[in-house]
């Protein structure tokens, strides 16, 4: 997404997610063509179909059923067997906590290729064509993540777009929902809360597990937060608490099985913060920590950052240092560089107290960290 709005591209695969027809996107301009999260499921076209060629170039989901090379030369067909052993020897690799995945990023890549391929080339049923879509998706969705963390949001937006196409493809509507989420989340970082609301508000305008709902309402509550809004930031922030406790049928998504009361609290008291209420906002903080588990550790770093920022809001220098330290300990390990730069940021905001404890230590780690980068 730009700084405006999604790209056409974007909007194209975001429309064939919401099952919007494409003409909408030319007679209803970005964002009035997306669905209304009040409107009724049936009201909701559910028609399959391909893309339209858009400024010269033909964008086409991947089909559930590849065409031969050619009509003497017909490729091998892939069984249920492939995939099974796909599923088991790759789906462990978008599982692993970030301070190991980010030493096998070129095995993901790999096997994104290798699916991502299979789907484009071979001959399989409709049944293997799904079990393929799905995998391709997670890897995508995995392997853009590993571009966020390091600051490449174009490379990670395009990855999410392939996840986005493979999801729509599958026919998982909780997968697309959690690439929404993860393009949401991206707008967040990048100063772009607007848009995180628009699409957020499209995707909750569809069934999904209980779960994947309390996530999608937790990133709007940041998304409004972020814009200053708060009655509708609690209003999203209750919904998320809400969805969580409900029993839903069946065990949440694989990708989704993170989700706790430990992000509900830490990212609440976010909303909190940025809304102004700073000691409310770091109490609810302090307990998501205590709730997180150690294996998470990209995210105790994000969620540390939160807190030493209202720390520093409320003149707790020293223990703010002392928190952006840990901090940015656990993102130089996990090789997170948004984590890192936004530890430096924070620390920024520090230079005018160098002779409080910890202080100076920590400004000549950050200034080392960016001159190695």
């Amino acid at each position: 997404m730009d700084k405006k709005r999604p790209n056409w591209e974007s909007q194209i695969l975001l429309a064939d997610a919401f099952d919007v027809p494409e003409a909408m996107l030319v007679t209803h301009p970005w964002p009035n063509w997306l669905p209304d999260p009040d409107a009724e499921e049936a009201s909701v076209s559910l028609n399959r179909r391909n893309f339209i060629v858009v400024t010269g170039m033909a964008a086409a989901l991947p089909a559930l059923a590849a065409t031969p090379a050619s009509a003497t030369e017909r490729p091998a067909l892939v069984g249920t067997e492939t995939v099974q052993y796909l599923q088991t020897a790759v789906l462990p690799l978008t599982t692993m906590p970030t301070v190991e995945r980010q030493h096998v990023v070129p095995l993901l890549d790999s096997s994104l290729a290798t699916v991502a391929g299979l789907l484009k080339n071979a001959r399989y049923d409709t049944r293997t064509g799904v079990g393929l879509n799905q995998l391709a998706a997670l890897l995508a969705q995995t392997c853009g993540w590993t571009r966020f963390d390091i600051g490449q949001q174009d490379q990670a937006g395009a990855l999410w777009n392939q996840a986005l196409a493979h999801a729509k493809a599958a026919g998982d509507r909780d997968m697309i929902s959690s690439v929404i989420a993860d393009f949401a989340y991206q707008g967040l970082w990048t100063g772009n809360a607007g848009e995180s609301v628009l699409l957020l508000e499209g995707a909750l305008a569809r069934p999904m597990h209980a779960t994947v709902r309390s996530l999608l309402h937790l990133r709007k509550a940041r998304a409004h937060a972020a814009l200053g809004e708060a009655a509708s930031s609690r209003h999203h922030l209750a919904k998320s608490e809400a969805e969580l406790a409900r029993t839903s049928v069946g065990e949440p998504p694989n990708w989704a099985a993170w989700m706790s009361e430990a992000d509900v609290e830490i990212d609440g008291g976010r909303c909190l913060i940025d809304l102004g209420e700073q000691a409310p906002g770091m109490k609810r903080i302090d307990r998501g920590l205590s709730l997180l588990t150690k294996p998470r550790s990209k995210t105790y770093a994000v969620f540390q950052t939160y807190r030493a920022e209202a720390l520093v809001h409320e003149g707790q220098v020293e223990e703010a240092a002392a928190v952006l330290s840990s901090a940015l300990g656990t993102a130089r390990q996990i090789g997170a560089t948004r984590c890192i730069d936004q530890v430096a940021q924070i620390s920024d905001r520090l230079r005018g107290h160098l002779t409080v404890n910890g202080v100076e230590e920590l400004l000549s780690d950050v200034n080392a960290v960016r001159a190695a980068s």
